[in-house]
C-alpha cells in the first residue's frame, strides 16, 4: 500500500474546525445572470417571432434589430457573470455568522 495521503478527502471532524461552503446559487452574480439571460432569450424570441408593427407616424415598418443587438447583449453579460461566478466563487465562513443576532432566535 502507498502511504502517501489523499488530498481530496480533508475532511475534519474537529467541531471547532471553520465551516466552509460557496454561496452557489445565492451569489448575487447568479441571480443576476440568470435574470439577464431570461430577459435576453425573451427578446431574441420576441425578435424572431412577432412582427414589429409599423410606426404609425411615418406608415414605415419597424425593425426589430434593436431587439436583436440588446438580447445578444444581455445573453453576453449573463454569460459574463456565470463564468465570474464559477472562476471566483464567494466563500461563506459560518464560523464568522453571530447566532444571536439571527431572527427567530430567542436569548
Amino acid at each position: 500500500m502507498s502511504d502517501t495521503v489523499n488530498p481530496v478527502n480533508t475532511a475534519t471532524t474537529d467541531p471547532a474546525a471553520p465551516v466552509k461552503h460557496k454561496a452557489g446559487a445565492f451569489d448575487i452574480r447568479t441571480v443576476t445572470a440568470a435574470l439577464l439571460g431570461i430577459y435576453g432569450v425573451v427578446l431574441l424570441l420576441c425578435a424572431a417571432f412577432l412582427d414589429p408593427g409599423v410606426n404609425p407616424d411615418t406608415g414605415e415598418a419597424k425593425s426589430m434589430i434593436d431587439n436583436v443587438w440588446a438580447g445578444i447583449a444581455l445573453l453576453v453579460v449573463s454569460a459574463a457573470l456565470i463564468l465570474w461566478a464559477k472562476l471566483n466563487p464567494v466563500v461563506v465562513d459560518e464560523s464568522l455568522i453571530d447566532e444571536d443576532k439571527l431572527p427567530g432566535t430567542d436569548t
